[in-house]
């Protein structure tokens, strides 16, 4: 509780007063998945149960992973 508190008054001082404590740990999913760490990690980090969890809440975090996967597969067909 005290953290909780000091953090509500943290963030009321810089102008934020809608923030949470809980933001942090969404900042920090989504720090690491847009510089490119695997969502594995990410879940594990989080204590998320599955890697499925990870992905419903920011699997929007990850643009061209689509594309990306495609490549990689055209790239190995290509050179098989």
């Amino acid at each position: 509780m005290k953290l909780t508190r000091a953090f509500q008054s943290l963030a009321k001082q810089q102008g934020a007063q809608k923030a949470k404590l809980h933001d942090l740990r969404h900042l920090h999913a989504t720090v690491l998945l847009q510089n490119g760490e695997s969502i594995l990690l990410v879940a594990k980090l989080l204590g998320h149960p599955s890697v499925s969890t990870t992905g419903d809440v920011y699997g929007h975090l990850l643009p061209g992973w689509q594309q990306e996967a495609a490549g990689a597969f055209a790239k190995v067909m290509r050179d098989a």
